[in-house]
Parts: structure tokens; sequence; C-alpha cells
């Protein structure tokens, strides 16, 4: 194989590798929000929202002004799932961690040779 040929395949890979986690994780999130909403993942929606950054709480701050202020609850309700959706990312890209943790572990020592050296690539 030509150099030319070994990178594509190597960017090939690692092409196939983000859109395989993205869509991992992805459907990780979607999995696991009814159970993080009734209590049934290690963390709940409540932990999630006292976890915010500065930006974030700032952002929250305001969507409840806005809803003691005006009685406008969009703003509120709109903001709490984006920071939900943001925290079961999160945990999800944790999970992906350890899900490739596991299959690096299934694998034999020559496949994790050529995995590492695909991935210094």
């Amino acid at each position: 194989m030509t150099t030319e040929h070994t990178l594509l395949a190597l960017l090939d890979s690692k092409e196939a590798e983000v859109i395989a986690r993205a869509e991992w994780i992805a459907q990780w999130v979607e999995t696991n929000r009814l159970p993080l909403l009734s209590g049934q993942l290690d963390t709940d929606a409540a932990t999630l929202l006292a976890e915010v950054n500065t930006d974030q709480a700032t952002q929250l701050n305001q969507a409840i002004y806005l809803l003691m202020v005006s009685g406008d609850k969009v703003p509120l309700t709109l903001q709490v799932q984006r920071l939900l959706e943001e925290g079961l990312t999160v945990l999800a890209d944790d999970a992906w961690s350890n899900h490739v943790a596991g299959l690096e572990d299934a694998m034999g020592d020559e496949q994790w040779e050529q995995y590492q050296q695909r991935s210094a690539a």
C-alpha cells in the first residue's frame, strides 16, 4: 500500500471511529433520559442541574427570573432540558470511555498494537 493509500485508510478509520462514538453517545443519552428522570441512574436531574458552570448558571437564573416576573415557563423549561441533555452527554462520554476500555481489554495483544498504531498516526 502506498503512503497515500495508508494515510487515507487511517483517516477513514479515524472518521469511522468519530462517527461510531457520536452515534453511541446519542443512543446512550436517548436510552438514559427516562431513567435519569425517574431516579434510576447513579445521579439525578437535580444533581446535574446543581453542577452547572457559571455561564449555565447565569442562563438558568435568567430563565427563573422570567418565570417569577412574567410567569413565562418556556425559557425555564427549555433551559432545564438543555442542561439535562448536556449533563447526560457528559455522562455518556464517560460511559463511552469505559465501553472502549472494555473493548480494549477484550482485544488480543496483536489487535491492541494495531489499534495503538492507528491511533498514533
